[in-house]
């Protein structure tokens, strides 16, 4: 199987069901293994398993994978050349990164051997996505691949969602090898990190702690964030605020989180928000930040 065969078999096995992206020398290895694919797997209805959506440029492919996400709880998937191509993801990357949207962008590079060298197309795409990107991926070795991909895919849902960019050379995507079906890449630190925080619960001192502060407060707010949707506690934090009588302000990613027509709610805060949730944040005396 071809290196760009593996790409698009990890896609399906992530369960993609739209690529979104524009062509391109360096991506066209990918791109013909996507109609490969679409060719041996069709839906019941006759349809591409994994229709390929072109949008005019590789910028609006990157914001509709974007709303594809946010609509979708799933991860958005953009496919795009290389050098100018992977550049124009640019905006809708650090978009996705600011508003904590799980896409992965698949750049087509100029082969491994003319990295560096100033060749046609070609852009130092790991150091310009360093700087807005989640995580990003060179995939100079294929031996390594098809962890890399899924490894992407884990890393872009996974904690605070976000993107996470694989430039994979031109010789990667042709060269020809085996096909594990599983298996993703170390990475230690990440996991680590991961694991502690998914263990990490609140002790019962701390929570004896903050209902104690909650009881002498006499001007109690919940300020919440986009984690609310994200961790899907958007219920919970509603029953609380009932419960307990607390007015509620979100920020923009936390909107739909809170009923807005209940008389708690504050609406948002913040410049473009409402003028009175940003006072109720002045005159609290005790401010509870949640996502």
């Amino acid at each position: 199987m071809s290196g760009a065969d593996m790409v698009v078999q990890v896609i399906a096995d992530e369960g993609v069901d739209t690529i979104f992206g524009y062509s391109g020398g360096a991506i066209l290895p990918t791109y013909d293994a996507v109609f490969r694919f679409n060719a041996a797997h069709r839906r019941a209805d006759g349809s591409a398993a994994i229709p390929l959506i072109v949008p005019a440029n590789e910028q609006g492919a990157g914001f509709m994978a974007s709303g594809y996400a946010r609509a979708s709880g799933k991860v958005g998937v953009v496919m795009v050349t290389s050098g100018p191509g992977a550049t124009n993801t640019v905006t809708p990357v650090r978009d996705c990164m600011a508003d904590s949207v799980p896409i992965v962008v698949i750049c087509g590079q100029v082969p491994t051997p003319a990295i560096g060298t100033d060749a046609f197309q070609e852009a130092p795409v790991s150091a310009i996505m360093g700087a807005v990107a989640k995580h990003i991926f060179l995939v100079t070795n294929p031996n390594k691949l098809e962890a890399t991909v899924r490894s992407a895919f884990e890393l872009a849902r996974t904690g605070r969602p976000g993107p996470v960019v694989i430039d994979i050379p031109k010789d990667v995507q042709n060269w020809e090898g085996t096909f594990k079906g599983e298996g993703g890449l170390p990475l230690p630190g990440f996991r680590r990190r991961w694991e502690s925080i998914r263990q990490n619960r609140l002790s019962d001192t701390a929570c004896q702690r903050f209902y104690s502060m909650l009881a002498q407060s006499e001007r109690p707010l919940i300020y919440a964030g986009g984690g609310v949707i994200n961790g899907n506690a958007s219920k919970a934090m509603r029953h609380f605020a009932k419960a307990y009588g607390i007015p509620v302000t979100t920020t923009l990613m936390a909107l739909g989180a809170s009923d807005t027509t209940h008389p708690l709610a504050l609406h948002m805060l913040g410049m473009h928000g409402i003028a009175s949730a940003n006072y109720a944040v002045e005159d609290c005396d005790f401010l509870i930040a949640i996502g």
